[in-house]
């Protein structure tokens, strides 16, 4: 049974260390235009134009052209089923509010998926609107 358990152990292992080069790969900026107003996490930024970044260990960072807004969030590796030729950013809507959910990064079938902030949260929680998604594509 210890056998077993080391074995199935060992394989999850191998198979997460085949998975995580996947989402290491692209390395570059992802550019988008951004049409409303948006949180991330729990920080709020304004509709415009932003870069992210993946920096290290699950942690991303978008920031707007000049640099005077940027923060930095935590995002979980996921795996998607079509080949995106540009990066694509889902966002969940709850009423007027928008929550930046899924980053899918362009050239591959990987992205990252972003923890929920106290607001999102809170609005999920009490389902007074149903959550609709909006796509924005990367440019």
């Amino acid at each position: 049974m210890k056998k077993n358990l080391a074995n199935m152990m060992a394989g999850m292992v191998v198979v997460l260390a085949l998975a995580i080069p996947t989402f290491a790969q692209y390395a570059g900026p992802m550019k988008v235009t951004v049409p409303f107003d948006f949180a991330v996490e729990n920080d709020h930024l304004k509709a415009g134009d932003y870069m992210i970044e993946r920096i290290a260990n699950g942690r991303l960072r978008i920031h707007n052209n000049d640099g005077s807004v940027s923060t930095v969030f935590l995002a979980m590796p996921t795996q998607g089923t079509v080949t995106q030729e540009k990066a694509h950013f889902i966002f969940h809507r709850y009423g007027g509010e928008y929550f930046l959910a899924k980053v899918w990064t362009p050239g591959q079938e990987a992205g990252w998926e972003l923890l929920q902030g106290k607001l999102e949260m809170e609005l999920a929680k009490k389902k007074t609107t149903p959550v609709e998604t909006a796509t924005v594509v990367g440019h």
